[in-house]
């Protein structure tokens, strides 16, 4: 009876195990078409119980994939994506004081972190958690937590969280475009006053401040020309904040330590979630640089600490530009 009750328990942990790693944190799919249900009413307004929305042969999410229209079948271009990344301040309980003053990469961070979770709102107390672990990281691996730049943050990130992250020097409008259009939010490094945000009280040099700002860019609408961003430090309007195309470009500036001012190069922070799957697959696959490793099953997955909820569908298209690597192990 014991021996009987112990096998079933083994293999009844085993099936849960099994369960989790086959289905996973993955959004209802309905049309299998790679965009979830939510995404289709709430994002692009296609019809979620329709794979191919303005039937033109080519599924919603790989035209998306892609940036063309899922509602027009004469290769019209997407013209506004917004994903929705969950907001995060700088200052998450309006506490303006110590290293929140000048939060606006740690909120970065933790709003990429939180996406890639694949959630859309995240309490405050949430997020002053994993802001204070990366405030922490930062002044162990560097002693302060001032100012970190793209190659700080992007070490962060690809060391301690969900999502990697790679640096783009010179990015174009069309580059950050491509990357929404993937469902990857973008993290954006500025000259803060060249962004003309009202809601921004930026510090001028003159009193000791370095006006460098970073945020998360979540979609744009080519309509108005405009990016549309999660600003960190806007107060009043920081969630879906609006910027010009134009202005916004040129006022991208990495921090430049040698200087201590935000003078530095155009650059950006492209991101990508590190574990991913198909709409239509079981297999997950760890994904880094420029290799993808299939996890083969759950003991492994949960030997390596990992989330069920970290992992995101992929477009066959986008998965199939990293090369297979040996399997996890």
């Amino acid at each position: 009876m014991g021996k009987n009750f112990l096998l079933y328990l083994i293999v009844a942990i085993g099936l849960i195990f099994a369960a989790g790693f086959v289905f996973a944190k993955i959004e209802k799919d309905t049309d299998k078409d790679g965009l979830s249900d939510r995404e289709e009413q709430q994002i692009y307004n296609t019809d979620p119980l329709n794979a191919d929305s303005d039937k033109d042969s080519y599924l919603d999410g790989v035209e998306v994939s892609f940036g063309f229209s899922p509602l027009k079948d004469n290769q019209a271009k997407l013209t506004k994506v917004n994903l929705d990344v969950p907001y995060i301040n700088e200052a998450p309980d309006n506490n303006w004081t110590g290293p929140w003053k000048n939060a606006c990469e740690e909120a970065s961070m933790a709003m990429i972190e939180k996406y890639y979770f694949g959630k859309s709102t995240v309490a405050i107390s949430e997020a002053k958690v994993f802001m204070s672990t990366m405030f922490t990281k930062q002044n162990t691996i560097w002693g302060t937590n001032a100012d970190s730049d793209a190659k700080r943050t992007a070490q962060l990130i690809n060391d301690y969280t969900v999502a990697n992250a790679k640096i783009v020097d010179n990015p174009s409008v069309e580059d950050i475009k491509k990357e929404l259009q993937q469902k990857h939010p973008v993290i954006s490094l500025h000259y803060g006053f060249d962004l003309k945000n009202p809601n921004i009280p930026f510090v001028p040099a003159s009193r000791g401040g370095t006006s460098y700002h970073m945020l998360v860019i979540k979609g744009y609408d080519d309509e108005n020309k405009e990016f549309i961003v999660n600003d960190t430090g806007d107060r009043n309007e920081g969630d879906g904040y609006r910027y010009d195309y134009d202005l916004f470009m040129d006022s991208l500036h990495d921090y430049d330590f040698s200087t201590h001012k935000a003078n530095g190069p155009a650059r950006v922070i492209f991101t990508s979630a590190k574990l991913v799957k198909l709409t239509d697959n079981p297999k997950v696959f760890y994904v880094h640089d420029s290799i993808k490793q299939y996890i083969p099953n759950a003991t492994i997955f949960l030997a390596k600490g990992w989330n069920w909820d970290a992992v995101n569908v992929v477009t066959k298209e986008w998965l199939d530009t990293f090369q297979l690597g040996e399997d996890i192990k």
